[in-house]
C-alpha cells in the first residue's frame, strides 16, 4: 500500500505551535491576538489563509514574512506526535508500506518538522510547493503518483480535515478519516481511525 498522511491534525498535534506564532507575529503588527479554538478553525488551507483569517483580514505582506520567519524558528517547541504514532509508523514500514506526508505548510517547515519527529520513516515528503494550488488540488499528488508509478488503487490518504476528504476525492482515492484530531466527521470516507495505532489493523 501506498499510505500518505496529512500532518497537522493527523501526526503531530501542533497547534499550540501555530497559535503562539501567530500570536507573536500580531503583536509584532499592532494586531488583536486570537485563541486556540480560533486558531483550530483557520489552519488546514495553507500559512498565507490561516493569516488572512488571524489578523481579520488585516493581511500585508510584513505580518505574513513575520509569521513565517517566527513559526520556521519554532516549529518543535510544543507540538508533539499523537499517541502511538511513531511506533505506528515503524510497524507500517516494517510490513512493506510506502509512506508519505502531505501538507499545505511550507515544504521547507514540512521537512524540518519530520525530520524532528520521524527520521528516516517517510518516502515522500511534500509541502506547498511553487507552481502548485494547495490541497485539495490534486495536481501535485497526480504528478507525485506519477512520477513514482503508484497504484491508485492501493493508494490511501489519511487526515482530519475538510481539504484532506476532498483531496482523497479529487485523486480518487479512499480516504481515512483520523477523528482524534482537528476537523468534523465525515461520514463518506472509507474508513475511521479513533487511534492512530488503528492503521495497523487496518492495513494488515
Amino acid at each position: 500500500m501506498n499510505i500518505f498522511f496529512d500532518l497537522d491534525g493527523t501526526l503531530i498535534d501542533s497547534i499550540y505551535d501555530i497559535a503562539n506564532s501567530v500570536n507573536l507575529a500580531l503583536i509584532a503588527n499592532d494586531l488583536a491576538s486570537i485563541t486556540l479554538e480560533e486558531a483550530r478553525t483557520y489552519i488546514g488551507h495553507g500559512s498565507k489563509n490561516l493569516i488572512i483569517k488571524a489578523s481579520r483580514n488585516k493581511f500585508s505582506s510584513k505580518l505574513y514574512a513575520d509569521y513565517k520567519r517566527i513559526y520556521h524558528e519554532n516549529l518543535c517547541n510544543l507540538s508533539k506526535p499523537y499517541q502511538d504514532v511513531v511506533e505506528t509508523l515503524k510497524i507500517l514500514k516494517n510490513n512493506g508500506h510506502q509512506l508519505g506526508v502531505y501538507s499545505n505548510k511550507d515544504e521547507q517547515d514540512v521537512a524540518k518538522i519530520v525530520g524532528y519527529y520521524f527520521p528516516n520513516i517517510f518516502d515522500y515528503v511534500i509541502g506547498k510547493r511553487t507552481g502548485y494550488n494547495l490541497k485539495p488540488d490534486p495536481t501535485l499528488m497526480q504528478d507525485i503518483i506519477k512520477q513514482n508509478n503508484l497504484n491508485l488503487c492501493s493508494t490511501y490518504y489519511v487526515g482530519d480535515m475538510q481539504t484532506d476528504y476532498d483531496l482523497a476525492k479529487n485523486l480518487n482515492i479512499k480516504f481515512v478519516f483520523a477523528s482524534y484530531g482537528y476537523g468534523k466527521k465525515y461520514l463518506d470516507n472509507y474508513a475511521e481511525v479513533k487511534e492512530f495505532k488503528d492503521l495497523i489493523k487496518l492495513f494488515d
